[in-house]
């Protein structure tokens, strides 16, 4: 089988959520994207792109586009922090990667706080195309990529959800755990997961957890373990990327109309 130079990209929003992986990447050069500096090399045996994006989801949305159509990955995975919701059981320092990402701002807010999906109002977030279903408020991660970090890695696979102001109070976090299941808040993560579906861009997003949603007081976060953490996940995987059917049958781009 010869060779694939098709990259795996990996976004976050900020440059201290990469710089664990930065200081692994072989033969380092850096080129340039619409929405900014996209920094590649090698892990292992896979070429690598990083791609820093900025915090919440027009800044995730705009940054995967364009770092996708300047380097025609085969595969986008986002790592970083989020914050665990109460009644999760994630302590400071877990990592965990999305089965599937929940938009929390799209839909409808009743005067009680309840937040109904966006298909109450008669729309898809992106309507049917091609073999892809149109997508409401959920949004699945590719699950060979979630089987490789379950299996390769040990990764827990639980729902994450996504919004635009995290959430400043523990109470309210665990109300919101308990109406939709989900365990990881991030503001960043549905709009990856959004965009890469609609590219039929295989996609995943592994978080180390760094406090407790709604607890606003930083002396109880753990910004370092969670991003050592989280890092050191997504590196496992690919040090592993031939290890597992999924991930070594993702190959060439899988972006459409990309020149590769």
């Amino acid at each position: 089988m010869p060779p694939d130079d098709a990259p795996v990209l990996v976004l976050a929003a900020t440059e201290m959520e990469l710089e664990p992986l930065r200081a692994h990447l072989r033969a380092r050069q850096v080129t340039a994207s619409a929405w900014g500096p996209l920094e590649g090399g090698q892990l292992g045996a896979v070429p690598v792109v990083l791609a820093v994006s900025g915090i919440g989801k027009v800044n995730a949305a705009a940054a995967l586009t364009a770092a996708a159509l300047a380097t025609a990955p085969r595969a986008a995975l986002q790592v970083g922090v989020g914050g665990a919701y109460l009644g999760s059981f994630l302590a400071n320092g877990a990592v965990a990667a999305a089965s599937e990402e929940l938009q929390l701002d799209v839909g409808l807010r009743l005067a009680d706080g309840r937040h109904q999906g966006v298909e109450t109002l008669g729309f898809a977030l992106t309507p049917a195309r091609g073999e892809r279903p149109a997508r409401y408020e959920r949004i699945p991660t590719h699950p060979g990529l979630a089987a490789a970090l379950h299996e390769l890695v040990g990764l827990p696979l639980l729902r994450f959800a996504t919004l635009d102001a995290v959430t400043a109070n523990v109470d309210l976090g665990a109300e919101m755990q308990r109406e939709h299941d989900v365990s990881i808040e991030s503001m960043e993560g549905a709009a990856a997961a959004q965009v890469a579906d609609r590219l039929g861009l295989p996609f995943a997003e592994v978080r180390g957890v760094s406090n407790l949603v709604g607890e606003r007081d930083k002396r109880a976060w753990d910004l370092r373990s969670a991003i050592a953490h989280s890092c050191r996940a997504l590196r496992a995987l690919l040090l592993d990327w031939q290890e597992h059917p999924a991930t070594r049958d993702l190959r060439g781009s899988a972006v459409p109309a990309a020149d590769c």
